[in-house]
Order: structure tokens, then sequence, then C-alpha cells
């Protein structure tokens, strides 16, 4: 302030940026799904997930789905536990009877020779020869259930995280596009307008300093409206040019 007068000062950012900002404001709420709003940029930016992102969501869906299947097999569903089973575990069936086959004809054989085949001795030997095959093929079986309920916990556990990676993956690439619209902003200019305002008893003091250098002030030569004598210098009369 100076003599009564006020400055004020005000700074607003560039139009240019100010549109710029504006856009992303409306892309952010095309994104989040709001609604127009008190923004003064308009209405949202709608704007759909590329092909690649919606692909991955859909690969996302299968992953979780492979987990809900992994689960239902973890908590007792049977059909669910039998898809994680080996597919070629049955190929071993034929195998294991073979087996079974042959340690009761070689239980009988020794029988025979010891002179005891057809007696409790022989049919005993070959149950056992027989229960000792079941017990191997028992065995791989329950190796193989094991192997498949590994594969069950793997199966949800990549289905759990295949969930939320599904859900927010819409989010993680929108928030990757307004962080590159932030880092385009870069610097950006202001535009600064200044006002100045004067109070009334300053301007009037103007007006009546202007009025008295009129009306009293003494010009630098002669014809001014009014014209004073140099000191010394009498009243006589008037010179050509000069008035009282």
């Amino acid at each position: 302030m100076k003599g009564g007068g006020q400055q004020s000062v005000s700074q607003t950012v560039d139009p240019r940026t100010a549109q710029y900002v504006d856009y992303a404001r409306r892309l952010a709420m095309g994104y989040t799904g709001s609604g127009p709003g008190n923004y003064g940029g308009g209405d949202p930016i709608l704007r759909n997930l590329p092909p690649e992102v919606q692909a991955a969501q859909q690969q996302y869906g299968q992953y979780a789905r492979g987990g809900n299947l992994g689960f239902s097999a973890l908590t007792g569903d049977a059909g669910a536990a039998a898809q994680f089973q080996n597919p070629y575990l049955s190929a071993m069936n034929p195998f294991f009877a073979q087996q079974r086959q042959q340690a009761i004809e070689q239980a009988n054989q020794q029988a025979t020779l010891a002179g005891a085949f057809g007696g409790d001795r022989s049919q005993i030997g070959a149950a056992v020869a027989g229960s000792q095959a079941d017990q191997t093929q028992a065995g791989f079986n329950y190796q193989a259930f094991q192997d498949a309920m590994q594969r069950a916990a793997q199966a949800a556990n990549l289905g759990f995280g295949a969930i939320g990676a599904g859900a927010f993956l819409p989010q993680a690439y929108q928030s990757g596009q307004l962080n590159l619209l932030n880092q385009a902003l870069g610097p950006h200019g202001q535009t600064q307008t200044q006002q100045s305002h004067s109070d009334l008893f300053s301007q009037l003091l103007g007006l009546g300093a202007t009025a008295g250098g009129l009306f009293l002030g003494r010009p630098s030569s002669g014809g001014g409206l009014f014209s004073y004598p140099d000191a010394g210098q009498g009243f006589g009369p008037a010179t050509p040019g000069q008035v009282w």
C-alpha cells in the first residue's frame, strides 16, 4: 500500500495446463465410474480396457476356477480329487494284477516242490504272496493320492492369488495410465494478474494537487493565465504579453 492505495496479485494456472489437468480428472472419473460432478470439466471420459488386459483377465478367471476345484478336492469332494489324479494311474492296474498272479504261482510251485501243494500250507502261501502284491499296489495308489492332493493345494493357492489379481488388474492398468499423464504434465506456467486500487481520499488529494498547479503555479515563460513580476519589479503598467 502506498499513499492509501491497495494492490492485489492473483495467480492462476495457464489455460493449456488447466485443460490438461481437466482431461486427466475426467479420465480418472471415468475409470472410477463416477458420475458428472462439480469439476468444471464436463462428463467423465470412458475408456475400454485394451484387448491384452481383457485377455489377461480371462486367464486369471481360469486360474480362479482351477483354484476353486483344488479347494473342493482338499475339502473332501471325491469328484474334484479325481481330477487331480494322474490320468495314467489306471494303466498300472494290469501290471499289479500280473504281479499278483506271478506271486501266487511262485507260492504254489514252492508248495509243490515241498510236497504240500493243495494243502493248507499251499493256500496260506498263495494268500500271503497275493497280499504282498496288493500292499505294493495300495502303497503306489496312496502315493498317487498324496501327489494329487499336493497338486490340488497348489491350484487352490494359485486360484486364491488369481482372484485378487484379476479383480484389481483394471485398477492397476488405469493407475499406470494416470501416472503417465502426471509424468507428462511436467513444469507448467502460471498467469499473474495485478490490480491496483486507490481509496477515495487519495483520489481527492490528487485532484486538489492538479487544480492548485493549474491556478497558482507559474509557467516557465509568459503567456500563462496568471503571471507575477520578478522580485523587485514594481507593479507598473503591463508590458505587451503580460497579464496582471
